[in-house]
């Protein structure tokens, strides 16, 4: 792998997959350095600045936050942890802009290591985000705005997940089982990747 380059990987699927939740044993098993772009855009939400405002303000409607934005925090976060990771990012690309945005920050600066695509029934996930309400505190775990993320991620983001798979080598995943069940199959397919 290329030392002057981001090594990345994507994790991609529908609004409560398990993306975070496998990100965390990941981490611990790879040592891989996980950003969140959902995680940052909250965290920058808190801050009382003009684009904590604003993401504030599409994050609790259910929208996807402009892309510039999401990559400018995605690479302040990656320029403040080094280049010689691999860096973990759950959440994104979740649209064509999103994309389109990582090219035009990154170029040919990065090294798509593989893209993890998870997917899972509507019905049991919604069933995963309503139990996850009663502890997140999250604004976008409610009934209306779940619905409104469903319909975001089928008309924006399941399309992504063609575009992932020509864009360089990826892991498909049914999230269905129990977490260890899900992450068994993920390590499975990515120890082949990361000898590559």
């Amino acid at each position: 792998m290329s030392e002057d380059k981001y090594k990345v990987i994507f994790i991609v699927g529908p609004p409560g997959v398990g993306k975070n939740t496998q990100c965390d044993k990941l981490v611990e098993k790879y040592k891989f350095i996980h950003l969140g772009a959902g995680d940052l855009l909250r965290a920058e939400a808190k801050k009382d600045t003009e684009d904590g405002k604003l993401i504030n303000s599409i994050i609790s409607q259910g929208k996807i936050v402009p892309v510039k934005i999401t990559c400018s925090l995605l690479k302040k976060a990656m320029d403040e942890s080094g280049k010689k990771n691999i860096f973990l990012i759950d959440g994104y690309p979740r649209n064509q802009d999103n994309i389109d945005g990582w090219i035009e920050v990154f170029g040919d600066k990065y090294q798509l290591v593989t893209s993890i695509i998870l997917g899972c029934d509507e019905a049991q996930l919604e069933k995963r985000l309503l139990e996850r309400a009663k502890s997140s505190g999250r604004s976008d775990d409610k009934v209306d705005v779940i619905k409104n993320r469903f319909k975001v991620y089928v008309e924006q983001s399941q399309p992504i997940e063609a575009k992932l798979k020509e864009m360089g080598p990826f892991i498909e995943v049914k999230a269905d089982g129990t977490v260890d069940e899900v992450f068994n199959k993920i390590v499975s397919e990515l120890d082949q990747k990361l000898k590559k």
